[in-house]
């Protein structure tokens, strides 16, 4: 009874276009009234209790920082980088939108962030080459994905804040991962260039590469401080986005002179904004998977699929069917905090690694980002390309299926996760 309310009712929040977060408290409370084992202050104690934690202090820093990079140049800085390095290929502009978004991914840990930042200039230097706007926003969206894989990324702070997995491994695993996505999605770009005649091939200049290089070093340079500080072992995880911060400011600040003191306020403003959302999530959705827990429907579930799967590849291609269904009405991070509490158990069951699960799990509910009519990165991208996001879904197909295909070799190639982490100390 209390398990059919607690779904009943987060479900119909959904219908009544509720937030997520709030169609989340809806159900916690309505299981408590139902329910003769839940205390009534059980809401509130878990929201403090699970916010009252060390790992996820890295969250709002992380965000602060994607604030920071959001407004200065430092993505038009990547993006003149990669034109230069790989411009001379086949769908030159599409190739640079992706390898430009695997180094941003380094930079500011969030899919939007990076179709923001990165869409404001691709779109329309690709529009001006003769791509197709919805083109060139999908391009744009889809390489975003890489984001919640490559580090920073608070969606594995949180699953390994979930699971007590170390968050420095798993930043470790999803750097091939995120690598994996971007080949793919650069041979989609290729193949869907060649197949219709887009974008102007430039020459392979070394004298711009080295020009455009020298003035991306800066940048550059912020993701070596935080995935080389922490896997080096010479800071943790929130020290090192403590300093990042400090080098993106210095360097927009007192460097580039992008921004003024001013501009922090402003800043800590949309920082203060998102971090009130994220973290209000993250309190009733552990509630929730509390109540779950106490209900044992992890438990109960584990016992009927050992007997129904026969292995762990049906479990793996039921975690990516499942996680693509919940990204038709869920963000990833959303649902990221509601399924880890029933899958986890289940992984560790048929035998799967906590990192290489975890990075499994990620990167198939990032497919939400594109997934409408939730996908917040195609709505941005169609807001920066001017075109409908309806338009955007027929030239979303082959992308989407690269998307796919990376998936299912993170889920089968379980060394794509885990060959970094094995390295560390």
């Amino acid at each position: 009874m209390t398990v059919t309310v607690l779904f009943g009712s987060f479900f119909l929040g959904l219908l009544l276009a509720m937030p997520a977060a709030l169609a989340l408290a809806l159900a916690c409370a309505a299981a408590i009234v139902v329910s003769d084992r839940l205390p009534g202050t059980l809401l509130p104690q878990q929201i403090v209790a699970t916010l009252d934690s060390t790992p996820l202090l890295a969250i709002p820093l992380f965000i602060l920082l994607g604030e920071i990079v959001a407004r200065s140049s430092l993505g038009l800085r990547l993006v003149e980088l990669c034109q230069a390095l790989v411009g001379w290929m086949r769908g030159g502009l599409a190739q640079a939108n992706v390898v430009a978004s695997m180094f941003f991914g380094g930079i500011s840990g969030a899919a939007t962030a990076d179709t923001a930042a990165i869409g404001s200039v691709m779109i329309p230097a690709m529009r001006r080459q003769g791509y197709p706007a919805a083109f060139s926003a999908v391009v744009t969206c889809t390489s975003s994905v890489m984001g919640n894989l490559i580090p920073p990324t608070i969606d594995l702070i949180i699953y390994g804040w979930l699971t007590g997995t170390p968050i420095d491994r798993l930043f470790a695993a999803g750097i091939v991962p995120g690598l994996t996505i971007g080949l793919c999605l650069m041979a989609m770009s290729y193949l869907v260039s060649r197949r219709r005649g887009y974008g102007e091939r430039t020459p392979f200049v070394v004298r711009e590469v080295g020009r455009t290089g020298l003035r991306a070093v800066p940048a550059l340079v912020m993701p070596v401080l935080i995935i080389g500080g922490i896997f080096g072992g010479m800071i943790t995880v929130t020290e090192a986005a403590v300093v990042a911060i400090l080098y993106g400011l210095g360097l927009t600040v007192l460097v580039y002179r992008e921004l003024g003191w001013r501009d922090l306020l402003p800043i800590l403003a949309g920082t203060v904004r998102t971090v009130g959302g994220v973290m209000f999530l993250i309190g009733v959705a552990a509630a929730f998977g509390w109540i779950l827990t106490i209900e044992r429907v992890p438990q109960n579930l584990s016992a009927t699929l050992l007997d129904l799967y026969p292995g762990p590849a049906a479990f793996a291609l039921t975690v990516i069917a499942v996680s693509l269904f919940c990204g038709l009405f869920l963000t990833p991070a959303t649902a990221l905090i509601i399924l880890t509490p029933i899958f986890f158990p289940l992984s560790r069951s048929f035998g799967y690694d906590p990192i290489h699960f975890g990075i499994l799990l990620i990167s198939s509910l990032a497919l939400g980002h594109v997934t409408p009519p939730i996908g917040l990165t195609l709505f941005i991208g169609a807001s920066l390309a001017k075109v409908p996001v309806d338009a955007l879904l027929r030239p979303l197909a082959p992308f989407f299926l690269a998307l796919l295909v990376a998936v299912l070799l993170i889920a089968f190639i379980p060394a794509l996760s885990l060959t970094l982490p094995g390295l560390m100390r």
